[in-house]
């Protein structure tokens, strides 16, 4: 996400131990409403038509790297969506903010120029859904997980299977230019009775890069925040990482303990520089009511959630769910948050292409208060 260029030397180095009664009173935000520039600036008719995760990573040369999961191609007329396919990641790039910023909608294409994903396993079947990622030495640091399916463009027909760390060296260039390393990342674990899943946020916070995860025990368990550090230049030492784990960190990433349960697998974790304070923002399962959690710390304790915004497109038919919020400060601002998050159906080929409006990423506007 978004982030001052100013927390890594403006934060103290060693964290104090915390434990629950020291969450803060919860932060909010007031006008939230649709933010009609962003929303117009990436509704694509001809190509990129929609797509969902919607994360974003500030670059070194001032832009914005946007990145999309499973994204839709095509064209878009009278309000629905026709010669409907699917790729499984996708980019934009963002020079600027505000009505003066330039977005340019990226969308791979092959050697016979049909629609392809930008990042693909190397020697293993499957796609990647491409997470959150962070800048160090001039290199793009990447989460991913590697998914398998039928093929059919639905809301639910995947299978986790592992994740994997990218290693972009030169991330300035066009994505499809880029020289990509992928790394196996050990901790990405999907079994019947266990599910971890890295990489909805990383941040730099004093001498550590902070790696924030979603686990749960089995299908159907609420899911839980945890959390990892390490130090930047060890990022690619997967030995090196330390699991928060009580008042400890620890070698074994199934010990991660939770800092809030009933979490979404995506999110998004943003330091507020005036106010000294992390919020974290995400959408829980199937919940139109985007919310957000307070902490002065990067590893917590988290105050009980806020509801912020809720998404007025789950209210326009019982099909359509709303998924991925996330939220970024605005470069330049001490209080303005950039909100996003993502609408599918659970009837997702009919009513994506019957519907427009459905399986486009959605920005709002809100300011934060105490």
């Amino acid at each position: 996400m978004l982030r001052s260029i100013s927390v890594g030397i403006l934060l103290f180095q060693f964290l104090p131990l915390v434990c629950a009664e020291d969450a803060p009173s919860p932060l909010t935000v007031v006008d939230a409403r649709p933010d009609d520039v962003m929303n117009a600036k990436f509704a694509s008719t001809d190509g990129w038509i929609g797509a969902d995760a919607v994360y974003s990573i500030p670059l070194p040369d001032d832009s914005t790297l946007w990145i999309f999961g499973d994204t839709l191609v095509g064209r878009i007329r009278d309000g629905k969506r026709q010669d409907v396919g699917m790729v499984n990641n996708s980019f934009a790039r963002q020079r600027g903010w505000g009505p003066e910023a330039d977005v340019r909608l990226l969308l791979n294409r092959d050697s016979d120029g049909e629609p392809t994903s930008y990042v693909v396993p190397e020697d293993q079947p499957g796609y990647f859904w491409i997470w959150d990622g962070i800048v160090e030495g001039g290199k793009l640091y990447a989460f991913t997980t590697r998914l398998t399916s039928p093929g059919t463009i639905s809301a639910f027909d995947w299978k986790l299977m592992d994740q994997s760390l990218l290693v972009i060296d030169n991330p300035l260039d066009d994505p499809a230019t880029w020289r990509v390393q992928q790394l196996d990342l050990p901790f990405g674990i999907f079994t019947d009775d266990y599910e971890a899943l890295w990489g909805l946020d990383v941040i730099r916070a004093g001498a550590h890069l902070y790696i924030y995860g979603t686990t749960r025990r089995k299908n159907g368990d609420p899911r839980s925040l945890v959390v990892a550090r390490v130090a930047p230049q060890e990022l690619t030492d997967f030995s090196r990482w330390r699991f928060r784990n009580g008042s400890s960190w620890g070698t074994d990433s199934r010990q991660a303990d939770a800092l809030a349960s009933g979490v979404g697998t995506e999110g998004s974790i943003t330091w507020l520089l005036d106010r000294r304070k992390y919020v974290y923002v995400y959408s829980p399962p199937l919940d139109p009511n985007i919310q957000m959690r307070t902490s002065e710390t990067p590893i917590g304790p988290w105050s009980q959630p806020v509801t912020i915004y809720t998404c007025p497109e789950a209210a326009w038919d019982q099909n359509i769910f709303c998924y991925a919020g996330k939220a970024r400060l605005v470069p330049g601002t001490t209080d303005e948050l950039l909100i996003s998050y993502a609408t599918n159906s659970f009837d997702m080929l009919t009513d994506v292409t019957e519907d427009a409006r459905v399986y486009q990423p959605r920005f709002v506007s809100a300011r934060i208060t105490d």
